[in-house]
């Protein structure tokens, strides 16, 4: 009970503004990487709910097949990521930052939805903007657990 409590407060925080009996069964949290001038599994996209974590990995060309995979997502490792994001600061940040895969440098995004509002930030590979550099590294090991997803 008392988990259920923080988790929704934790919820009304991340989602400030919006209604205060915020339902954390819509929060979704997309993070994806890819690279434009590459061959095989080019584009990375995780998908995190609060029940579990769900990842895709493609290709530019017809080729090379899309895999699936999914895993039930732990109380404690969601709740430690949700208390980490800041959603205001999140949803100030451009759309996009720097030049995102020139010069095949690769492209990170990051997307949060809730309670039907969308704000999705795609920068350079690796250049991270300050503001989500608390909680990127918790995304790139949720995706880092799929590498062997086949």
């Amino acid at each position: 009970m008392k988990n259920s409590f923080v988790f929704l407060f934790l919820m009304a925080i991340l989602f400030a503004g919006c209604e205060k009996n915020v339902d954390p069964t819509t929060v979704k949290i997309h993070y994806g990487t890819s690279f434009g001038m590459c061959l095989g599994y080019c584009k990375k996209e995780l998908l995190l709910t609060n029940q579990e974590a769900q990842f895709t990995k493609s290709g530019w060309r017809n080729d090379v097949e899309t895999k699936t995979c999914k895993q039930a997502i732990d109380e404690e490792k969601w709740n430690a990521l949700i208390q980490k994001i800041d959603a205001n600061k999140f949803n100030q940040l451009k759309e996009v930052i720097g030049c995102p895969d020139c010069t095949d440098g690769g492209a990170e995004w990051i997307e949060l939805e809730g309670e039907g509002k969308k704000h999705k930030v795609t920068f350079e590979y690796g250049k991270e903007p300050e503001e989500v550099k608390i909680y990127i590294n918790d995304l790139r090991e949720y995706t880092n657990q799929f590498k062997n997803c086949e």
